[in-house]
């Protein structure tokens, strides 16, 4: 009697057992917590031991200046009465701090992951060879130079003066717009003149800082003329916050923000990038100028009268 009751126990054991194990359960996490601006961290999200008609998370695009630069498929993995679905979606910031998402849910599972907290570093270039830091403003009192100032006086009465006469002489002043050159449009013009570009030799940083400050101008001058936005007088972050609303592909922003980033480091922090880095940067900035363009043409089309 005592053993036909310990074998019902066994039982009854390894039946909660296996239920507890066949339980299905979900998970959040991702490879590293600390990243520096326009850095990708890996999220991976699993549901273990899935039944059928099986839900997913709902993960948005953007949350808490965290955004989703590309879902990869949906693996699977066959168990012995179950499977098991896994998800890998890469992630960045383009904006310094602490942020956090909360915990994920799935439809129909009274389950919900721990939040997940990311520290987003700002971009640090003191450890990279070759690296000068900024120093500050020093005020100098220069002497004065009255020559200079009689001169410069001289000329400007002089411009005042014929300013004024030919403005006399014509009644209506005819401004000619500048006009691209056989008719390009600006993304014609702005393809034409990163072809144009030299590379600069290796380990120059003279060459390599004039090419960079280049690349920087083309790419500011033709979203003036695409987008008619004033690109050239913000700052680099300034300019990085007006292109997030551009619906263009994450991997084309990013490495286009990171060659902004780059562009800086090299102008002003005197930065000899590598040698492969430069050779890339050319398609960088020819892949972003290309898609705004075609985003652009696209949405000038679909607003035209049929």
């Amino acid at each position: 009697m005592n053993k036909k009751i310990y074998i019902i126990i066994i039982l009854i054991i390894s039946i909660c057992f296996s239920d507890r194990i066949s339980a299905q359960r979900i998970k959040a996490e991702v490879d590293r917590s600390r990243i520096f601006i326009g850095e990708q961290i890996l999220l991976k999200l699993s549901i273990e031991n899935a039944k059928p008609g099986l839900n997913w998370f709902n993960f948005p695009d953007s949350i808490n200046h965290i955004e989703v630069v590309k879902r990869n498929k949906i693996d699977t993995a066959a168990n012995t009465n179950s499977i098991s679905y896994t998800q890998i979606i890469n992630l960045t910031s383009f904006d310094s701090g602490r942020w956090q998402f909360p915990g994920l849910s799935v439809a129909g599972l009274n389950q919900i992951t721990l939040p997940i907290t990311i520290d987003v570093l700002p971009v640090d270039v003191s450890q990279l060879k070759d690296y000068h830091e900024i120093k500050g403003i020093e005020e100098v009192q220069p002497d004065t130079n009255w020559l200079l100032v009689g001169i410069i006086a001289l000329i400007t009465i002089v411009s005042v003066a014929m300013i004024y006469w030919l403005w006399k002489r014509k009644k209506k002043a005819v401004i000619a717009k500048p006009t691209l050159a056989g008719n390009q449009t600006p993304v014609e013009w702005a393809l034409s003149q990163i072809e144009k570009l030299p590379l600069p030799q290796e380990n120059n940083q003279a060459e390599a800082k004039k090419y960079y400050t280049e690349l920087n101008t083309i790419s500011r001058q033709f979203y003036e003329m695409q987008l008619q936005q004033k690109a050239l007088q913000k700052t680099t972050d300034e300019w990085m916050l007006t292109l997030q609303s551009i619906e263009v592909d994450g991997s084309i922003k990013t490495g286009f923000f990171q060659f902004l980033r780059m562009a800086d480091s090299v102008r002003f922090a005197k930065y000899n990038p590598p040698f492969y880095e430069v050779q890339a940067s050319k398609d960088v900035v020819r892949q972003m100028v290309e898609r705004v363009a075609m985003l652009h043409s696209q949405l000038y089309a679909k607003y035209q009268p049929q």
